[in-house]
């Protein structure tokens, strides 16, 4: 291989890599909370986690019950948005939610 392939190789290493995705779209992400968790690695894994289990629990709850827990995670987006960029606040509620979700 010519030198120049192994050059784009590493110089295509140092490039960053794209954000990574949370449950929501990061490109329309538009309160303080959103975009603080599309750019902290560790919370938007929380954020996935999460996500896969609350779908997860809509689709085998009856439907009595997977109301409540829609009723639930609005009241939680609420309280999650009330951290602003506190990632440390973003963590808490994240971690009681999945909590929370496990209980079901």
């Amino acid at each position: 291989m010519p030198k120049s392939f192994y050059l784009a190789l590493i110089c295509a290493s140092l490039l960053p890599l794209p954000a990574q995705t949370a449950s929501y779209d990061c490109t329309q992400a538009s309160t303080s909370a959103e975009i603080a968790v599309c750019s902290n690695p560790g919370l938007n894994r929380l954020d996935e986690d999460m996500a896969v289990l609350y779908r997860s629990l809509l689709n085998e709850l009856p439907q009595r019950q997977a109301s409540r827990l829609r009723e639930d995670q609005r009241s939680w987006l609420t309280a999650r948005n009330s951290c602003g960029a506190d990632v440390r606040c973003l963590r808490a509620r994240y971690q009681e939610r999945m909590s929370r979700l496990n209980e079901y």
